[in-house]
């Protein structure tokens, strides 16, 4: 898919939405992510597919791209830290990072 089809920022501003929400903090829905499920894993622990998958049922414009167009990997940080990365289509912005990505107009 070429990239000025493919709205990276767009997409990036709504993974921080739901990234800075927890699950369960809208009424009646469970949309948000379950960030704190990350912690106190071991860090071969394979969470990023269960990540992914609950990402995709709580954005549907997330759901509706073809397989491979979102990926998370790891970054080694030291001995015991992991850095997060989201993956869109080749632009990547880090999970911790994703706090600094602003809300702008549509």
């Amino acid at each position: 898919m070429a990239d000025d089809m493919l709205n990276t920022d767009l997409l990036f501003r709504m993974i921080a939405h739901w990234v800075g929400t927890q699950p369960n903090k809208y009424y009646g829905s469970t949309y948000g992510a379950p960030t704190e499920d990350l912690l106190q894993k071991p860090l071969s622990s394979p969470i990023a597919d269960a990540y992914l998958a609950k990402m995709r049922e709580d954005i549907p414009v997330i759901a509706a791209l073809p397989p491979g167009t979102i990926n998370m990997y790891t970054d080694n940080d030291g001995l015991d830290r992991k850095t997060i990365y989201i993956d869109i289509n080749g632009s990547y912005v880090s999970l911790a990072d994703l706090g600094d990505v602003k809300r702008g107009s549509y």
